[in-house]
């Protein structure tokens, strides 16, 4: 009984059955015969209805809704036939013997609702379909390769444009510009007899003819014939430019506004091209934007859209990216394909499934067992006995392992003569692509993997041609052995599967021959044995699964067996191991508020290697040893455990396992031989060196595992005490949680003391508080203030306290970093936060003093703050125990002297002194900063007494006020007493005497700076002795009691400056009168016009000064004097010049008149008297002089005589 008497007899098994369904067969008889063919299975009917739902939900709203539409599904599951048919029903021209498609396509669904729902979206939407096969398209004369540029050129051909992209776009730009006729009157003009579509697509009309009208049409454009072959300009626009131009064009053409756009095997295409990914997202993208709602794009791919589905990422990881623009996916399952090959080719009569049926309940559960795969997350298909009826010869595992291997040979060739699965399935019962004719084999045979092989063995040889060799390589050395040629032809498809692991137990199922046979597992694990050992048969493990090798990974794999180990990375692979088994390491946590975790280090002889926490004050060293030496070591690690330097380490000793160094050696030579090879260009030895670094990763977690079981095995020791891990816990992290509970309890024994967790700022907070009885519990979490009666007061006897007073004691001045060290290592263990508040408790209960830049702080004050304010500022600071504290009788006079000078009561305690002082202290600093250098100005006593005074008060700032108490407390205060005198000359020159002084100061600068002589020497002589006096008052520190006297000598100084101004203004008014009667009688004089002498009186007379009488009007007086003197002489030599100037002509011009020459010698006598005795005498000589003189330029030689008693001569010449 042959298997062919097992089916209906009404399915023809040999009947016609397309390859595969393409867009491009739309021939009528064609399409009756594939839709004739066409099955819907439930899941295929409800994705119709699905996408039709939301294609009319979409269509009805318009606008910018969803238009993209992506179809997955394994190659040759029926996505073309999906999407073809349905673009079909919406093209109301589409007929089969006159009956529009539709109907064909209704007739094949099942559901009444969605027969109406296709019927009523097509009619009210009818649309132009453009479908494009980008698996099979030849782009003739296209330079781009984008989906765009694709889709164009089959618009532009759809349309009845030219085959040839160029030509076609030329076609274009002729029709929109009206000029059609003009071409084909061209055509006909160039060849009698031809039409343009005959020429549009000859390759020599395309060369030769086309360029040359191109260039005759459009010179611009192409200036020359060849231009026509290399331009472009104008056939590739813009993408959304491009994308109208299609819209329009099928618009145009079919005259409808809907538009579908099919593009079958779209992710094949794309691949993992960003910019084709980039450029398919940009088409949807301007579809949706530019069609209105109205330009749809199906695309169909072998991808699903959903990042995390396996098949995402089956020619790409980055598709996935694109599901905003394809918001409607549809998946067609691997079961739809059983369910078609079941109805179309496998469905059985009655009497072979009752047949098929027994065979089931006899065998069914051996061959369940006998051909269960490991490992098979993409093919645990279910196996019933109504699936194996339906299905046989075939197993529900065989249809899922054939979609993923013609998958895997798509992405290879880009399925290019790939056949449909179905198509697959019935060659393989016919026995025409290369197997056995399954059909005519006896009931009970089975299809196996490789039947599969042999049936797509061309397309196998062509995809994966070294795989396809492999086997080749079996065949010639095993000839006669179908056995073990079958076994190479399984491990050929599970190796090209990738997904399925070859291991002997799922090769020898999937080879499992028949129904009733035996395990085949020990006769294939035999020869595989076989095959291994055979050096001629490139079949090697790699990752624990068989693969085929090829000559370079074989020689690769011998040399990483001979690969040297090396101690110091084998043991470092170890360590890292090691480490992983405590990741996280363990942590406990002490009374809810310390966490407390443990280092881990490794011990190997002498040497210890930190792994991780090396900074944990607790630590866990693992020792491994021989069993023999186990005994011996565990005492000698309990002694070591007893000494102060192991009192903090936990001991975790264990026998060590040989298995261990074995996983650690093979993981060292994988990672080894990738390191080597990881730099060679071959794909095949990358993915080699990936493999080994996959398979390292696998043996180091088995080798954490072994580690932990390792451990678990042995013993904890701490402080003179071994406890049996096991004993812990079962589990090794939980026990060693367990066990460091307990140590952490005894080696932070005096956490208690401090058992919290302060805030970062809770130091700085607390020192803020004005009020100690005002301190809240979330500030003082030790509750270190009490509180009674509402008066605060500090708990000095606190466990903590007194631990940092003793620590202090100890060693005196300690700085901050050491505190916080110490007191955070073991048996404190407090956070720094914690003790920094502590610190602040102290201070302010006037305990402890801290050290800032050399000067003592003792006030909870802004240098206390700033110093306590963070760990690193603390680190800076000293801290001490305080020496002594000031005395009742100090504080009571500091608080008192305070009070005179602030005016605000203080109370007499310590911290309220240094605090008031801290207050009020900055503003005698602003009020005085300035007081020295305006005492200095002044010329007054008091200068050096105040910079003594700021210094003091910046002293007592710099400490926060902590000396103010000893200072203004002592019996003799410098600063009290500095402080009163600053007040007492502060105020006194606030209130005027600073005017004052100004004044008088500014007067006896001028009074000193007079000339000596006349009337500002009289007041210089005559305020000598006054101003001695002020300079002496001024140069004493008691200048400021001394303020009436000052104002009367300021007045007595001004009235004599008065009386000087009068005199000096009466002395130049005279001056200026007898300067007048000077000029009067020059000799010259007379040679003046009355206007000239006019002038002059009147520019001596402007001279006339009214002064102010103070020094101001003295210092005018005294410089108008000047001004008087060097006037008066100006005048009287030009009078003389200008006088003589004009005596000078007057005679030439008298010379000139009479026509006589002048005497060449001016003859003079002047009598002068024996005995003159006025200065009327001697003016009138030197009157007579000046006329002698003004005649000197009027003769070539001069002679004056002199005589005594007589009276003066005459000129003679």
């Amino acid at each position: 009984m042959t298997i062919r008497s097992l089916f209906d007899p009404s399915k023809d098994i040999y009947r016609t059955i397309e390859k595969v369904i393409t867009y491009g067969a739309s021939q009528e008889g064609r399409l009756k015969a594939e839709i004739s063919e066409y099955v819907v299975t439930e899941s295929i009917e409800e994705q119709f209805r699905k996408l039709l739902d939301r294609m009319q939900l979409a269509m009805e709203s318009g606008g910018e809704n969803e238009v993209g539409v992506w179809v997955s599904g394994f190659y040759g599951s029926g996505k073309s036939s999906f999407t073809k048919y349905l673009g079909l029903a919406f093209d109301d021209q589409r007929t089969i013997d006159g009956t529009p498609f539709i109907k064909y396509l209704q007739d094949r669904l099942h559901k009444p609702q969605t027969k109406a729902l296709l019927n009523t979206v097509a009619q009210r939407f009818p649309a132009a379909v453009v479908m494009l096969d980008l698996a099979s398209e030849m782009l003739a004369g296209a330079t781009m390769e984008d989906v765009s540029t694709v889709l164009y050129f089959k618009v532009l051909q759809w349309a009845g444009y030219s085959r040839n992209l160029k030509v076609a776009a030329f076609e274009r730009m002729i029709e929109k510009d009206g000029r059609t006729p003009e071409l084909h009157e061209r055509i006909a003009k160039a060849l009698p007899g031809a039409t343009w579509a005959r020429v549009q697509n000859n390759p020599l009309a395309i060369d030769g003819l086309i360029p040359k009208i191109a260039h005759e049409m459009y010179p611009a454009l192409f200036p020359e014939t060849k231009s026509f072959s290399s331009s472009t300009e104008g056939f590739f626009q813009f993408e959304d430019q491009r994308v109208q131009e299609m819209i329009d064009i099928v618009r145009e053409k079919s005259g409808k506004q809907n538009i579908i756009f099919i593009v079958d095997e779209v992710g094949q295409y794309v691949a993992s091209r960003d910019n084709l990914i980039l450029n398919l997202d940009g088409l949807a993208k301007n579809l949706k934007r530019l069609g209105d709602g109205k330009a749809w794009i199906i695309s169909t791919a072998q991808q699903t859209l959903t990042e995390d589905d396996p098949r995402a990422a089956l020619n790409s990881d980055k598709l996935y990216k694109l599901k905003d623009r394809f918001p409607i996916q549809i998946d067609l399952e691997s079961s739809d394909i059983k369910e078609i090959c079941y109805r179309r080719l496998l469905g059985k009569s009655p009497a072979g499934e009752t047949e098929l049926g027994k065979l089931f309940d006899a065998h069914g559960q051996a061959l369940r067992h006998n051909t269960k795969l490991q490992d098979a997350k993409y093919y645990d298909a279910d196996f019933s006995k109504e699936s194996f009826t339906n299905l046989y010869p075939f197993l529900p595992a065989h249809f899922d392992i054939l979609l993923h291997l013609l998958g895997a040979l798509a992405k290879s060739t880009g399925g290019i003569g790939l056949r449909s699965a179905i198509k697959v399935i019935q060659d393989v019962l016919k026995g025409e692509g290369g197997s056995k004719a399954m059909a005519d084999q006896p009931v009970g045979w089975l299809a196996t993997t490789v039947t599969l092989y042999d049936e797509l063995e061309k397309d196998i040889r062509r995809a994966f041609t070294s795989i396809h060799q492999a086997v080749g390589k079996v065949q010639i050395r095993f000839p006669d052995s179908q056995l073990h040629q079958d076994i190479a032809k399984s491990v050929a498809v599970l190796q090209i599967l990738g997904n399925l692991p070859v291991s002997i137990q799922n090769v020898a199922s999937l080879m499992h021959p028949s129904v009733t046979a035996p395990s085949q597992l020990d006769t294939v694990r035999k020869a595989v044995e076989e095959m291994l050992g055979d050096v001629h048969v490139p079949l090697g493990e790699k990752d624990g699964s068989l693969v085929f090798l090829s000559e370079k990974l074989r020689d690769i794999e011998q040399e990483r067996g001979a690969i040297a180990l090396r101690t110091v990375d084998v043991k470092r692979i170890f360590n890292d191991a090691l480490r992983e088994s405590f990741d996280p390491l363990p942590r406990v946590s002490l009374h809810g508020t310390m966490a407390v975790a443990t280092g881990l280090k490794v011990q190997a002889g002498s040497a210890i290697t930190s792994l991780a926490g090396d900074q944990s004050t607790i630590q866990t060293v693992v020792e491994l040893v021989l069993a023999s030496d186990y005994e011996a070591a565990k005492n000698r690690m309990l002694d070591d455990s007893r000494s102060r330097a192991g009192r903090n380490i936990i001991g975790l000793l264990a026998r060590s396992n040989p298995e261990l160094d074995d996983l650690a050696n093979e993981i060292y030579r994988c990672q080894r031989i990738a390191e080597l090879h990881r730099n060679e260009p071959d794909q095949e030895v990358k993915d080699y060196c990936t493999g080994q670094l996959d398979r390292a990763a696998k043996l180091a977690t088995q080798l954490q595992s072994k580690i932990k079981q390792t451990l678990q095995a042995g013993s904890f020791v701490f402080r003179g005490q071994a406890t049996a891990v096991s004993a812990l816990d079962a589990d090794l992290l939980e026990a060693a949680k367990k066990l460091l509970s307990d140590v952490a309890d005894q080696v932070f024994d005096r956490y208690v003391e401090a058992p919290v967790r302060a805030g970062t700022d809770t130091a700085e907070k607390f020192l803020k508080v004005a009020n100690p009885a005002a301190i809240s519990s979330s500030l003082d979490p030790l509750g270190l203030v009490q509180t009674v009666a509402g008066r605060a007061s500090f708990k000095t006897d606190h466990k903590a306290m007194i631990s940092i007073r003793d620590y202090i004691d100890r060693r005196g001045t300690v700085d901050g970093k050491r505190l916080l060290d110490d007191f955070s290592s073991d048996p404190f263990g407090w956070s720094p936060d914690t003790t920094r508040y502590i610190v602040a408790a102290m201070l302010m209960a006037g305990e402890i003093k801290l050290k800032v830049s050399g000067r003592e702080v003792t006030a909870a004050g802004q240098q206390a703050i700033d110093a306590l304010k963070t760990n690193n500022s603390f680190k800076q600071i000293g801290v001490a125990l305080r020496d002594e504290r000031p005395s009742i009788e100090t504080l009571g006079r500091a608080a008192e002297r305070l009070t005179e000078l602030v005016g605000d009561m203080v109370i007499p305690l310590e911290q309220e002194i240094s605090k008031a002082a801290a207050k009020h202290f900055p503003r005698f600093q602003h009020d005085y900063g300035s007081l020295a250098e305006k005492l200095s100005g002044l010329g007054l006593a008091g200068s050096d007494r105040i910079r003594t005074l700021n210094q003091d008060i910046a002293d007592v700032l710099f400490t926060d006020a902590s000396d103010a108490p000893q200072r203004l407390g002592a019996e003799t205060s410098a600063i009290y007493d500095n402080l009163k005198w600053a007040l007492e000359v502060k105020r006194v020159l606030d209130n005027g005497l600073d005017a004052t002084l100004r004044d008088l100061q500014a007067h006896r600068r001028d009074i000193e700076a007079l000339p000596d002589t006349g009337v500002p020497g009289e007041l210089r002589r005559e305020l000598s002795e006054d101003l001695g006096t002020l300079s002496e008052r001024l140069g004493k520190e008691d200048f400021y009691k001394h303020t009436a006297d000052f104002n009367s000598q300021l007045t007595h100084l001004k009235g004599r400056v008065r009386d000087a101004v009068i005199t000096l203004s009466d002395q130049q008014k005279l001056r200026l009168k007898e300067g007048v009667e000077d000029l009067q009688r020059i000799p010259e004089w007379e040679e003046l016009t009355q206007e000239e002498r006019g002038n002059a009186v009147s520019r001596l007379d402007g001279l006339a000064l009214a002064a102010t009488q103070d020094l101001a009007g003295l210092k005018k007086l005294l410089a108008r004097d000047y001004d008087i003197n060097s006037t008066l002489e100006e005048l009287k030599r030009s009078i003389q010049r200008q006088g003589q100037e004009r005596l000078r002509q007057r005679m030439e011009e008298e010379r000139a008149k009479t026509g006589e020459k002048g005497p060449a010698k001016l003859s003079r006598s002047i009598s002068v008297p024996v005995k003159m005795t006025s200065a009327a005498d001697i003016d009138l000589l030197i009157q007579q002089l000046h006329e002698i003189k003004a005649q000197l330029g009027l003769y070539a030689e001069i002679e004056v005589s002199f005589v005594v008693g007589d009276q003066p001569g005459t000129d003679g010449g």
